[in-house]
Protein backbone atom coordinates (compact mmCIF):
# COMPACT_ATOMS: atom_id res chain seq x y z
CA UNK A 1 0.00 0.00 0.00
CA UNK A 2 1.36 3.29 -0.85
CA UNK A 3 1.78 6.38 1.40
CA UNK A 4 -0.95 8.17 -0.42
CA UNK A 5 -4.03 5.41 0.22
CA UNK A 6 -2.49 4.77 4.14
CA UNK A 7 -3.04 8.68 4.82
CA UNK A 8 -6.21 8.86 2.53
CA UNK A 9 -7.50 5.04 4.84
CA UNK A 10 -6.47 7.17 7.97
CA UNK A 11 -8.33 10.18 7.62
CA UNK A 12 -11.65 8.20 6.71
CA UNK A 13 -11.06 6.28 9.85
CA UNK A 14 -10.60 9.24 12.28
CA UNK A 15 -13.98 11.50 10.47
CA UNK A 16 -15.91 8.24 10.99
CA UNK A 17 -15.02 7.79 14.93
CA UNK A 18 -15.22 11.68 14.84
CA UNK A 19 -18.39 11.79 13.69
CA UNK A 20 -19.23 8.80 15.96
CA UNK A 21 -18.35 10.45 19.03
CA UNK A 22 -20.65 13.28 18.65
CA UNK A 23 -23.95 11.27 17.67
CA UNK A 24 -23.63 8.19 20.63
CA UNK A 25 -25.81 10.24 23.07
CA UNK A 26 -28.38 10.48 20.26
CA UNK A 27 -28.17 6.67 18.83
CA UNK A 28 -29.53 3.69 20.41
CA UNK A 29 -26.89 0.87 20.36
CA UNK A 30 -26.55 -1.27 17.39
CA UNK A 31 -28.95 -4.10 17.08
CA UNK A 32 -29.21 -6.78 13.73
CA UNK A 33 -32.48 -5.28 12.25
CA UNK A 34 -32.45 -9.03 10.09
CA UNK A 35 -33.86 -12.21 11.52
CA UNK A 36 -33.97 -15.39 10.29
CA UNK A 37 -36.09 -18.03 11.61
CA UNK A 38 -37.80 -21.77 10.71
CA UNK A 39 -40.52 -23.76 11.50
CA UNK A 40 -42.44 -26.94 10.48
CA UNK A 41 -44.83 -27.31 8.13
CA UNK A 42 -48.68 -27.27 9.65
CA UNK A 43 -47.81 -25.98 13.01
CA UNK A 44 -50.54 -25.17 15.49
CA UNK A 45 -52.12 -21.82 15.93
CA UNK A 46 -50.48 -20.39 18.67
CA UNK A 47 -47.18 -22.07 18.42
CA UNK A 48 -44.18 -19.89 18.94
CA UNK A 49 -42.26 -18.87 15.56
CA UNK A 50 -39.59 -16.59 17.31
CA UNK A 51 -39.22 -13.81 19.55
CA UNK A 52 -38.21 -10.35 18.32
CA UNK A 53 -35.87 -8.57 20.50
CA UNK A 54 -34.68 -5.00 20.67
CA UNK A 55 -31.85 -2.90 21.78
CA UNK A 56 -33.64 0.57 22.46
CA UNK A 57 -34.28 1.52 26.15
CA UNK A 58 -37.05 1.65 28.49
CA UNK A 59 -40.36 -0.22 27.36
CA UNK A 60 -40.40 -1.33 23.88
CA UNK A 61 -44.00 -1.80 21.92
CA UNK A 62 -43.63 -3.92 19.31
CA UNK A 63 -46.18 -4.01 16.19
CA UNK A 64 -46.38 -5.87 12.32
CA UNK A 65 -46.57 -3.45 10.17
CA UNK A 66 -46.15 -5.80 6.46
CA UNK A 67 -46.13 -9.51 6.13
CA UNK A 68 -46.40 -11.47 2.80
CA UNK A 69 -49.32 -13.27 3.35
CA UNK A 70 -51.90 -11.34 5.59
CA UNK A 71 -52.28 -12.57 9.12
CA UNK A 72 -49.91 -15.48 9.26
CA UNK A 73 -48.66 -14.74 12.33
CA UNK A 74 -49.36 -12.31 15.20
CA UNK A 75 -47.12 -10.71 17.52
CA UNK A 76 -47.17 -10.02 21.93
CA UNK A 77 -46.56 -6.14 22.02
CA UNK A 78 -45.55 -6.35 24.81
CA UNK A 79 -42.50 -9.50 24.66
CA UNK A 80 -41.70 -9.39 20.72
CA UNK A 81 -42.89 -13.31 20.45
CA UNK A 82 -44.15 -13.99 17.27
CA UNK A 83 -46.45 -16.97 16.97
CA UNK A 84 -48.75 -19.04 14.18
CA UNK A 85 -52.01 -17.59 13.64
CA UNK A 86 -53.07 -18.71 9.63
CA UNK A 87 -51.52 -22.33 10.22
CA UNK A 88 -53.12 -23.51 6.79
CA UNK A 89 -50.40 -21.06 4.79
CA UNK A 90 -47.04 -22.65 6.67
CA UNK A 91 -46.73 -25.13 3.61
CA UNK A 92 -43.91 -25.13 2.57
CA UNK A 93 -44.93 -26.48 -1.21
CA UNK A 94 -47.12 -23.15 -1.62
CA UNK A 95 -45.10 -20.52 1.10
CA UNK A 96 -41.43 -22.05 1.08
CA UNK A 97 -40.71 -18.74 3.12
CA UNK A 98 -42.79 -16.18 4.61
CA UNK A 99 -41.42 -12.36 5.39
CA UNK A 100 -43.18 -9.84 7.82
CA UNK A 101 -41.41 -6.33 9.21
CA UNK A 102 -41.48 -5.31 12.54
CA UNK A 103 -41.79 -2.33 14.46
CA UNK A 104 -40.11 -1.95 17.68
CA UNK A 105 -40.62 1.51 20.04
CA UNK A 106 -40.03 3.10 23.11
CA UNK A 107 -41.92 6.42 22.30
CA UNK A 108 -39.07 7.86 20.98
CA UNK A 109 -36.97 5.75 18.66
CA UNK A 110 -37.72 3.26 15.93
CA UNK A 111 -36.30 0.03 15.31
CA UNK A 112 -37.59 -1.58 11.87
CA UNK A 113 -36.70 -5.42 11.96
CA UNK A 114 -37.43 -7.65 8.67
CA UNK A 115 -37.82 -10.92 9.45
CA UNK A 116 -37.65 -14.02 7.06
CA UNK A 117 -39.32 -17.58 8.48
CA UNK A 118 -38.65 -20.01 6.14
CA UNK A 119 -41.14 -23.21 6.00
CA UNK A 120 -39.43 -26.48 6.86
CA UNK A 121 -40.54 -29.38 4.37
CA UNK A 122 -42.18 -32.31 6.09
CA UNK A 123 -44.27 -35.03 4.42
CA UNK A 124 -47.66 -33.37 4.35
CA UNK A 125 -49.80 -36.61 4.68
CA UNK A 126 -47.88 -37.53 8.13
CA UNK A 127 -48.53 -34.21 9.52
CA UNK A 128 -52.39 -34.80 9.26
CA UNK A 129 -52.50 -38.13 10.81
CA UNK A 130 -53.11 -38.59 13.95
CA UNK A 131 -54.38 -42.10 15.06
CA UNK A 132 -52.73 -43.74 12.11
CA UNK A 133 -49.58 -42.26 11.98
CA UNK A 134 -47.27 -44.71 13.11
CA UNK A 135 -49.39 -47.28 11.07
CA UNK A 136 -48.21 -44.94 7.96
CA UNK A 137 -44.46 -44.33 9.01
CA UNK A 138 -44.23 -48.29 9.34
CA UNK A 139 -45.58 -48.73 6.16
CA UNK A 140 -43.43 -49.59 3.03
CA UNK A 141 -44.00 -47.71 -0.38
CA UNK A 142 -46.40 -48.59 -2.63
CA UNK A 143 -48.60 -49.95 1.05
CA UNK A 144 -52.59 -48.87 1.78
CA UNK A 145 -53.27 -48.60 5.04
CA UNK A 146 -56.65 -47.72 7.22
CA UNK A 147 -56.81 -43.81 8.57
CA UNK A 148 -59.73 -42.34 10.54
CA UNK A 149 -62.82 -40.74 8.58
CA UNK A 150 -61.45 -37.07 9.74
CA UNK A 151 -58.13 -37.87 8.38
CA UNK A 152 -59.25 -38.33 5.53
CA UNK A 153 -61.45 -35.20 5.10
CA UNK A 154 -58.31 -32.79 6.71
CA UNK A 155 -56.26 -34.72 3.75
CA UNK A 156 -59.23 -33.88 1.00
CA UNK A 157 -59.41 -29.86 2.68
CA UNK A 158 -56.02 -28.85 3.56
CA UNK A 159 -53.49 -30.23 0.83
CA UNK A 160 -52.46 -28.41 -2.16
CA UNK A 161 -54.36 -28.83 -5.55
CA UNK A 162 -56.52 -31.54 -4.27
CA UNK A 163 -58.70 -33.21 -7.11
CA UNK A 164 -61.44 -35.48 -5.69
CA UNK A 165 -62.47 -38.80 -8.36
CA UNK A 166 -65.03 -41.33 -8.71
CA UNK A 167 -67.92 -40.49 -6.57
CA UNK A 168 -68.44 -36.66 -5.92
CA UNK A 169 -69.31 -35.21 -2.34
CA UNK A 170 -72.98 -34.59 -3.52
CA UNK A 171 -73.14 -38.32 -4.47
CA UNK A 172 -72.20 -39.51 -1.19
CA UNK A 173 -74.73 -36.87 0.72
CA UNK A 174 -77.49 -37.60 -1.51
CA UNK A 175 -80.64 -38.63 0.69
CA UNK A 176 -80.52 -41.85 -1.53
CA UNK A 177 -80.79 -45.05 0.59
CA UNK A 178 -77.45 -46.99 0.19
CA UNK A 179 -78.24 -50.66 -1.32
CA UNK A 180 -76.23 -53.37 -2.01
CA UNK A 181 -73.84 -54.85 -5.04
CA UNK A 182 -72.27 -58.17 -4.84
CA UNK A 183 -69.15 -56.94 -6.00
CA UNK A 184 -66.49 -59.67 -7.01
CA UNK A 185 -66.09 -57.23 -9.80
CA UNK A 186 -64.31 -54.12 -11.37
CA UNK A 187 -66.53 -51.17 -10.87
CA UNK A 188 -66.25 -47.79 -12.10
CA UNK A 189 -68.54 -44.33 -12.15
CA UNK A 190 -68.37 -43.29 -15.58
CA UNK A 191 -69.64 -39.41 -14.76
CA UNK A 192 -66.64 -37.30 -15.48
CA UNK A 193 -65.51 -37.05 -12.09
CA UNK A 194 -61.31 -37.57 -13.44
CA UNK A 195 -57.57 -37.42 -12.10
CA UNK A 196 -56.00 -34.57 -14.31
CA UNK A 197 -53.04 -35.27 -16.29
CA UNK A 198 -50.05 -35.52 -13.79
CA UNK A 199 -51.92 -36.86 -10.19
CA UNK A 200 -50.82 -38.73 -7.77
CA UNK A 201 -53.45 -40.59 -5.83
CA UNK A 202 -52.88 -40.96 -2.53
CA UNK A 203 -55.97 -41.54 -0.12
CA UNK A 204 -59.44 -43.48 -1.20
CA UNK A 205 -62.55 -44.42 0.59
CA UNK A 206 -65.04 -46.37 -0.05
CA UNK A 207 -68.74 -48.23 1.52
CA UNK A 208 -68.07 -51.74 2.13
CA UNK A 209 -71.12 -54.64 2.42
CA UNK A 210 -69.35 -56.78 4.35
CA UNK A 211 -67.07 -57.76 6.73
CA UNK A 212 -63.64 -58.82 6.76
CA UNK A 213 -63.18 -57.78 3.28
CA UNK A 214 -59.69 -58.49 1.98
CA UNK A 215 -58.51 -58.48 -1.52
CA UNK A 216 -60.18 -55.32 -2.41
CA UNK A 217 -57.99 -52.93 -5.12
CA UNK A 218 -57.65 -49.65 -6.00
CA UNK A 219 -57.66 -49.47 -10.38
CA UNK A 220 -56.29 -46.57 -12.67
CA UNK A 221 -57.00 -46.58 -15.93
CA UNK A 222 -54.94 -43.94 -17.94
CA UNK A 223 -56.69 -42.13 -20.76
CA UNK A 224 -59.28 -44.22 -21.48
CA UNK A 225 -62.23 -44.44 -19.28
CA UNK A 226 -62.97 -48.64 -20.35
CA UNK A 227 -59.40 -49.79 -19.41
CA UNK A 228 -57.01 -50.77 -19.47
CA UNK A 229 -56.76 -50.81 -15.31
CA UNK A 230 -53.79 -50.95 -13.50
CA UNK A 231 -53.69 -51.82 -9.70
CA UNK A 232 -52.56 -48.97 -7.55
CA UNK A 233 -50.21 -50.54 -4.69
CA UNK A 234 -51.11 -52.88 -2.71
CA UNK A 235 -54.47 -54.78 -1.41
CA UNK A 236 -56.50 -52.56 0.34
CA UNK A 237 -56.22 -53.89 4.20
CA UNK A 238 -59.06 -56.22 5.34
CA UNK A 239 -61.66 -53.89 6.17
CA UNK A 240 -65.57 -54.44 7.77
CA UNK A 241 -68.72 -52.69 6.86
CA UNK A 242 -69.79 -49.29 6.77
CA UNK A 243 -67.24 -46.08 5.09
CA UNK A 244 -63.49 -47.36 5.72
CA UNK A 245 -60.43 -44.73 4.92
CA UNK A 246 -57.47 -45.57 3.18
CA UNK A 247 -53.99 -43.65 2.34
CA UNK A 248 -51.50 -45.07 0.10
CA UNK A 249 -47.24 -44.21 1.50
CA UNK A 250 -44.76 -43.02 -0.90
CA UNK A 251 -46.63 -42.85 -4.46
CA UNK A 252 -43.93 -41.46 -6.48
CA UNK A 253 -45.15 -42.11 -9.91
CA UNK A 254 -47.82 -39.20 -12.04
CA UNK A 255 -50.76 -39.90 -14.43
CA UNK A 256 -49.30 -38.80 -17.41
CA UNK A 257 -52.43 -38.08 -19.09
CA UNK A 258 -56.17 -37.97 -17.65
CA UNK A 259 -57.05 -40.83 -15.63
CA UNK A 260 -59.76 -43.03 -14.52
CA UNK A 261 -60.60 -44.50 -11.19
CA UNK A 262 -62.29 -47.55 -10.31
CA UNK A 263 -62.14 -50.60 -7.72
CA UNK A 264 -61.81 -54.01 -7.80
CA UNK A 265 -64.68 -54.73 -5.30
CA UNK A 266 -63.69 -58.37 -3.62
CA UNK A 267 -66.74 -58.52 -1.61
CA UNK A 268 -70.25 -56.70 -1.69
CA UNK A 269 -70.00 -52.98 -2.04
CA UNK A 270 -73.03 -49.53 -1.18
CA UNK A 271 -74.06 -48.18 -4.05
CA UNK A 272 -77.00 -45.05 -4.47
CA UNK A 273 -79.84 -44.95 -7.36
CA UNK A 274 -79.16 -41.66 -8.48
CA UNK A 275 -80.83 -40.71 -11.55
CA UNK A 276 -78.88 -39.16 -14.51
CA UNK A 277 -75.67 -41.07 -13.60
CA UNK A 278 -73.58 -43.88 -15.82
CA UNK A 279 -71.66 -46.30 -14.44
CA UNK A 280 -69.92 -49.68 -15.89
CA UNK A 281 -68.01 -53.33 -14.74
CA UNK A 282 -66.17 -55.90 -15.94
CA UNK A 283 -66.87 -59.53 -16.17
CA UNK A 284 -66.28 -60.75 -13.00
CA UNK A 285 -63.12 -61.16 -10.88
CA UNK A 286 -59.89 -58.71 -10.84
CA UNK A 287 -60.05 -57.88 -14.54
CA UNK A 288 -58.63 -54.62 -15.90
CA UNK A 289 -61.25 -54.08 -18.68
CA UNK A 290 -64.94 -52.12 -18.39
CA UNK A 291 -66.93 -54.10 -20.78
CA UNK A 292 -70.51 -53.35 -19.39
CA UNK A 293 -72.38 -50.34 -18.66
CA UNK A 294 -75.61 -48.97 -17.31
CA UNK A 295 -77.13 -45.63 -15.35
CA UNK A 296 -78.89 -43.97 -12.47
CA UNK A 297 -76.61 -45.68 -9.94
CA UNK A 298 -73.30 -44.76 -8.18
CA UNK A 299 -70.83 -46.89 -6.54
CA UNK A 300 -69.73 -45.46 -3.81
CA UNK A 301 -65.67 -44.95 -3.80
CA UNK A 302 -63.53 -42.10 -3.93
CA UNK A 303 -60.07 -40.97 -4.43
CA UNK A 304 -58.10 -37.95 -3.77
CA UNK A 305 -55.20 -36.88 -6.24
CA UNK A 306 -52.92 -33.97 -6.27
CA UNK A 307 -50.59 -32.59 -9.28
CA UNK A 308 -48.09 -31.69 -6.31
CA UNK A 309 -45.89 -34.76 -4.50
CA UNK A 310 -45.98 -33.43 -1.29
CA UNK A 311 -44.96 -36.65 1.07
CA UNK A 312 -41.35 -38.36 0.63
Amino acid sequence: MNIQVRLFALLIALTFFACSSEDDSNTPPPSNNTIEASIDEYPTSGDLVTTINSNLSGEVAFSITSQSISQAMGIDSNTGELRVLAWQVFDYETNPVITLTVNATNGTDTENKAVIISINDIDDIAAFLNNSRTAYDNAADGQWISITESEYNDLANYLAQVTKSGATDNHFSSTANIEQNSGNSLLANRNGDTMPEGSYIFAFKHYSWANNVSGSKVKLSQGDEFGTYESIGTSLPEHNAEYNHFVIKGNATATSTEAHLAIFANNSIGYKSISGTTYGWGDGGDTNMITNGNINAVFLYQGLSTTMKQWD
